[in-house]
């Protein structure tokens, strides 16, 4: 499912690590985990999309837009990529 609009919790942050796909294509990426009224759900943010975490601390609500979701091993994750955009929320 892509052009997803979420607004979430952070729970959680990994550091930063580089995976091969395996069509061998290098990556960057972050994943995490994060919440709304709905539940959880994990957080993968993709290479150069990694920028917009900079300043994200954990318990803040953000809105993540034009996401997109996949599934891997039966575990939905929420995608941020090239095209999509994170904010912080000031509630």
């Amino acid at each position: 499912m892509e052009g997803v609009d979420l607004k979430v919790s952070i729970l959680r942050l990994e550091e930063q690590r580089e995976v091969t796909t395996h069509s061998g294509i290098q990556h960057v990426l972050v994943e995490g985990e994060v919440e709304d009224d709905s539940g959880t759900i994990r957080l993968t943010v993709w290479n150069e999309s990694i920028e917009q975490l900079m300043k994200v601390n954990l318990g803040d609500r953000l809105e993540l837009k034009n996401c997109f979701i996949t599934s891997f091993k039966g575990v939905l994750s929420v995608n941020v990529g090239r095209d999509s955009k994170v904010m912080q929320l000031d509630e």
